[in-house]
C-alpha cells in the first residue's frame, strides 16, 4: 500500500510516495498482503473511514530500502496480513480508527542488490511455506493459484470485487463486539472473500463455533 507524497521543495519536484507502517504490541513494519483482493478490500475500508488516498502498490515499486533507512536493521521487516479478523457471529472486526483488522505475521527481510538490474527482497523459504498452509486453514482456495489469477485482473475488477465483498460483509466494531457479547464460549475467526463462490469463508481458528449466527 501507498500513498503519494506532497511536493517538496516546489510544484516542479515530486515528492515520494509514503508507505502504510503498522505498529502492533511493539513491533512495526510496512503493512502487506498476502493477496491483492485483500488490499483492495482493506484499501476501500481505509477510504470509507475518512482515510483517503492510499492505494495498492505491488511490494517490488516500493523503494523499502528508502523507507526502512532510519529504522534499526533489527526492525526492519514487513507486517503480512492473512485474511481478516472476524468474530463467531461472522462479522468482520473494525479497530479504534474504523479500520479492518487483520492477523498480521512479522516477516524479517533483506534487499539483494545486484551489480546490475533491480534489487530482489528476500524472504525465509519457511515464511512462504507458513503462508500457504495458513491460506488453506483459513478456507482460501490454493494459494500460488490465486495468486497468480489476481495478477491477470485489472484494477477495475479487482475495484468491483472488493466493492462486493464489503457489500456481502457484516461489520461490527471490537469495542461494540465485545459490549453485546461476553467472552465465555467466543471462538476466535478468520474471513478470506473468495471470488470464485462470491461468499466469505469464515473459519474458526480454536475450537468450535457456540453461537447462533445472526
Amino acid at each position: 500500500m501507498a500513498q503519494a507524497g506532497t511536493p517538496e521543495g516546489g510544484d516542479n519536484l515530486v515528492g515520494r510516495d509514503r508507505t502504510f507502517y503498522i505498529n502492533v504490541r511493539g513491533e512495526g513494519g510496512v503493512l502487506t498482503f498476502a493477496s491483492a483482493l485483500d488490499a483492495e478490500i482493506y484499501c476501500q475500508r481505509l477510504h470509507a473511514a475518512g482515510m483517503h488516498g492510499w492505494r495498492r502498490q505491488r511490494l517490488e515499486r516500493i523503494d523499502l530500502a528508502q523507507v526502512m533507512a532510519n529504522i534499526p536493521l533489527a526492525d526492519r521487516r514487513l507486517m503480512l496480513a492473512l485474511g481478516f479478523f472476524a468474530s463467531d457471529t461472522n462479522d468482520l472486526l473494525l479497530d479504534a480508527n474504523q479500520t479492518l483488522i487483520t492477523p498480521l505475521l512479522p516477516v524479517p527481510f533483506d534487499m539483494h542488490h545486484p551489480l546490475h538490474g533491480m534489487s530482489q527482497l528476500r524472504v525465509k523459504a519457511d515464511v512462504l511455506s507458513f503462508i500457504h498452509e495458513w491460506w488453506e486453514r483459513i478456507g482460501g482456495l490454493n494459494y500460488p493459484e490465486q495468486v497468480h489469477s489476481l495478477q491477470h485482473w485489472s484494477d477495475i475488477d479487482l475495484a468491483r470485487c472488493a466493492s462486493e465483498a464489503l457489500q456481502k460483509a457484516q461489520i461490527v466494531g471490537l469495542a461494540q463486539y465485545h459490549d453485546a457479547w461476553t467472552s465465555v464460549g467466543t471462538v476466535e475467526e478468520c474471513a478470506v472473500f473468495v471470488p470464485e463462490s462470491g461468499n466469505w469463508q469464515f473459519t474458526p481458528l480454536a475450537g468450535v463455533r457456540r453461537r447462533m449466527l445472526h
